[in-house]
């Protein structure tokens, strides 16, 4: 997985419109960050996926979309264009990383019209590299050329945890230790997961090239009342990795109070370390962390009532939080989050205006 440093300007702009977005207010001048529709596509307004590599962005959606079919935008400059996915490519695309910009991969959720399929862009089209038979994809990898894994469960029965691996020797299915629900290179391919255990609890694991090994557990580092079980339920959410550093988002459900509370965790090689986010917040279940190029992270959270709040932490450890909202937009609901090329942030996200309901990308800076 490549990783982009962000750096956020002060100063407002006028982002660029495509695909019916709506009409950008007067330019003025402005002394803090702000929201602003950068594009809007219907296909966009439930939990899609953004990717940022080298100087492009994708946006990817599609549930509940027309005929089914995934969808595909691609953001070079401040202009986003659809890109044409393989007719294989039914439902949402769930899962995305890449290794280059000729390099990026994809996969869907599937129909009942059609598998789930792995894809690849190589830099002017897309194909579909392997059909996943009754996979239910949770997360993809890009290890390096040509060494991507999709990780997902056999079906929405049997849940038997499972992985493609993909290498210049062909596709290989596997049955895994237990469900990776995200995974990140620590370093070179150095490749760690996280997840859950079928019937039981939140799990991490590292692949040493050959097999999958247990490693610390990320809940020594909680409260003890929240590794009790009949007292909470943790559940897992992204994996980062930056700089050798893992990061982890995971959501803390208090049984008793009836509440749900954010932690992140942080590995630096030898332990993990938790904070609990400075607000009554929960973790999207796909949202991303986005370096701020001062050795701090941006990330998104939302509260009970579904609205989003942008998080910052410092390098230092101090924390700033705001909520998601824009000039016309009610009840944004961010859905996942990724650096602006150039600078600032791009966020996906579902929203409603005086007269309708739909989705698309925002930009902030």
């Amino acid at each position: 997985m490549r990783t982009t440093v962000l750096t956020l300007a002060t100063a407002g702009a006028v982002t660029a419109t495509l695909l019916t977005a709506p009409a950008a207010p007067a330019a003025r001048a402005a002394t803090s960050p702000a929201w602003r529709a950068s594009m809007q596509h219907e296909s966009l307004r439930h939990g899609s996926r953004l990717l940022t590599v080298g100087k492009t962005t994708w946006a990817f959606g599609g549930r509940g979309y027309r005929d089914g079919r995934a969808t595909a935008f691609r953001r070079e400059g401040t202009t986003w264009r659809q890109v044409a996915l393989p007719s294989q490519a039914r439902g949402e695309v769930v899962a995305a990383d890449a290794g280059s910009a000729g390099d990026v991969w994809a996969a869907t959720l599937g129909t009942k019209n059609g598998q789930p399929v792995a894809m690849r862009f190589d830099g002017r089209r897309w194909k579909t590299v392997q059909t996943l038979g009754n996979t239910i994809v949770t997360a993809v990898t890009v290890v390096g050329p040509r060494d991507v894994w999709v990780f997902g469960t056999d079906g929405p029965t049997d849940r038997r945890p499972v992985a493609w691996h993909g290498t210049p020797r062909g596709w290989k299915k596997t049955t895994m230790p237990f469900v990776v629900w995200s995974a990140d290179l620590r370093s070179g391919r150095d490749l760690w997961a996280v997840g859950w255990r079928s019937g039981g609890g939140p799990v991490a694991g590292r692949f040493d090239g050959k097999r999958w090994r247990s490693v610390p557990d990320p809940r020594g580092s909680l409260p003890a009342a929240l590794r009790d079980p009949a007292k909470a339920q943790l559940v897992y959410g992204r994996l980062f990795a930056a700089r050798g550093t893992l990061w982890l988002a995971v959501n803390a459900s208090i049984w008793s109070e009836q509440r749900t509370d954010a932690y992140l965790l942080r590995f630096d090689g030898k332990r993990w370390r938790s904070e609990r986010l400075p607000k009554r917040v929960a973790w999207h279940e796909n949202g991303s962390f986005v370096p701020d190029g001062k050795g701090g992270l941006w990330m998104f959270a939302s509260t009970g009532d579904y609205r989003s709040f942008l998080f910052r932490r410092t390098a230092s450890g101090s924390w700033s939080s705001s909520p998601v909202k824009g000039t016309g937009l009610q009840y944004v609901e961010l859905a996942d989050l990724a650096p602006a090329p150039g600078g600032g942030l791009l966020g996906s996200a579902g929203w409603e205006t005086r007269t309708t309901a739909t989705g698309g990308v925002l930009s902030y800076r």
